[in-house]
Formats: structure tokens, C-alpha cells, sequence
């Protein structure tokens, strides 16, 4: 049980600095980020600064970070 707890814990440190990486570098290049989040589902917790929602979510088997251009726009 240890073991398990010990890979979720390091598993999620490693998503963690990963996905910070990729919003770090797309501030920098000037790209806006509407939300960071680490892990899937539903939220657990979020809060808002400037104009970046950063969240946590249930699963903590990835994560993601949203870049404005760079996915599926609504189009009419």
C-alpha cells in the first residue's frame, strides 16, 4: 500500500513540473492560458489570477494546460 501511495504521490510531482513547464513557456512567448490543471474529472479545488484558472482535479493521472489558439474553436 505504501508503494502505491509513494507512485501517485511521485507520479503526480512529475505531471506537476511538466505541465508547469508548458505554461511557464507559453506565458513567456506571450500566449494567454485560460486554465492549468492537474489531473482529470471533476474539480476539487480552482482559483482564479489574473487570467489563468488553475485547478485540481479528481484523477490524478495527468494534466493540462489550455492554450487560446491551439485546440477546437466554436465556429458558427
Amino acid at each position: 500500500m505504501l508503494g502505491l501511495l509513494a507512485f501517485i504521490l511521485v507520479f503526480g510531482l512529475i505531471v506537476t513540473v511538466h505541465e508547469l513547464g508548458h505554461l511557464i513557456f507559453a506565458k513567456r512567448a506571450g500566449i494567454m492560458c485560460p486554465e492549468f490543471a492537474i489531473g482529470m474529472g471533476p474539480k476539487l479545488f480552482s482559483y482564479k489570477q489574473t487570467e489563468t484558472l488553475y485547478t485540481i482535479r479528481m484523477m490524478t493521472v495527468g494534466g493540462y494546460v489550455i492554450m487560446v489558439g491551439c485546440g477546437v474553436e466554436d465556429t458558427p
